[in-house]
């Protein structure tokens, strides 16, 4: 059972960041198949019905488009204390095509196409961090995902201290295959390791 969960991690980790034309359409399909399932479970705005979310909701949200097939083009999580106020920055940012907005429209040269949607909502910001950290893992593809970090430095382990890593791994003595996210503290004599989920 170890060797065969320890392939497929291997393979699911290999899909999620590697370049390799042969794990392009697992990490495609995969890809396609979570955000079909947030369209179905979560509503989703655009940049003309974002004003419908009302102000100073904190939470993890996404940004993605979907090419004319239906078919995911990228994904985006990102974190705030007002994410109207924050898809507003992005919205901004995209129509003056200035540095922070260029990966978006990199992938996406309409803002017609945007769509917008709340992850979770989360008022405590290392809870909100940690989710955070959950989803960009959760989105993760070199060929759709445009986040460049997957944990924010403001993220603090159990005893207050800061983070010096997360990663993706299993249980190899579990009787059922899944996939768990960890941080690690950076503090030399804590060294807290905790779940993100």
């Amino acid at each position: 059972m170890s060797l065969e969960f320890k392939r497929k991690y291997k393979y699911i980790y290999k899909a999620k960041v590697s370049r390799d034309e042969k794990y392009k359409q697992a990490s495609l399909e995969y890809c396609n198949k979570v955000i079909l399932e947030v369209i179905k479970t979560h509503t989703i705005y655009d940049v003309e019905t974002i004003k419908e979310l009302g102000n100073e909701i904190q939470g993890v949200y996404l940004i993605f488009s979907l090419n004319k097939k239906g078919e995911l083009k990228f994904t985006y999580v990102g974190e705030s204390i007002d994410i109207l106020k924050r898809w507003k920055k992005h919205i901004y940012n995209f129509n003056i095509k200035n540095k922070e907005s260029a990966k978006i429209r990199k992938k996406e040269s309409k803002i017609e196409n945007l769509r917008f949607t709340v992850l979770k909502i989360e008022p405590d910001q290392n809870a909100r961090l940690k989710k955070e950290t959950y989803y960009i893992y959760h989105f993760k593809s070199w060929y759709t995902n445009i986040n460049k970090k997957y944990a924010n430095r403001k993220m603090r382990c159990d005893f207050g201290h800061g983070v010096a890593r997360t990663y993706l791994t299993y249980d190899k003595n579990a009787a059922k295959f899944r996939l768990y996210i960890y941080g690690i503290c950076r503090n030399k004599i804590c060294k807290n390791k905790f779940l993100i989920d």
